[in-house]
């Protein structure tokens, strides 16, 4: 009876041992991804106040790397079958990206994202900006390998 105790000690504490050392790891991985800001878009366009709140961002923005990604993510509340709201969407964070560029000459490795909401209210656009982890990076390191089709070459043979 007190092997079986013991060995219930024992493995509740490699289960929190092991709980903590993968915590870490989250938390490390976490820091080197932040997001910056959230800035609504109240009137539905960039104007003179949303790009006041970037102006405060870039001494921040300044600090960043040129090796780390940054994501600039318009939300927006639309439907994605309709092109008008992805390419509105896009617009806007296109938008921001040219101003930072060229108002500010921020060289940066920005990404731009859209994320459409689908709501029954709509509501204003928002604009994340955001820093990714180093691992992001390794992404295009993975390996895909597609399904093998077969396919017809232009002799009419099967490969």
């Amino acid at each position: 009876m007190i092997k079986i105790g013991c060995f219930n000690c024992f493995v509740s504490m490699f289960v929190v041992l092991t709980l903590q050392v993968y915590a870490l790891a989250y938390e490390s991985n976490q820091e080197d991804s932040r997001i910056l800001a959230v800035v609504p878009v109240k009137s539905g366009n960039v104007d003179q106040s949303v790009y006041r709140q970037f102006d405060r961002l870039v001494p921040r923005l300044k600090k960043i790397s040129k090796n780390k990604i940054v994501k600039l993510e318009c939300r927006y509340s639309g439907q994605t079958g309709r092109e008008q709201d992805v390419e509105s969407a896009y617009k806007l964070a296109a938008s921001i990206e040219k101003y930072l560029r060229v108002r500010h000459k921020l060289d940066l490795d920005l990404w731009l994202s859209i994320n459409i909401i689908q709501k029954k209210v709509k509501s204003s656009p928002e604009l994340t900006i955001a820093v990714f982890s180093d691992d992001v990076k390794t992404l295009d390191a993975v390996l895909v390998n597609p399904p093998k089709i077969n396919s017809i070459d232009t002799q009419g043979s099967r490969l």
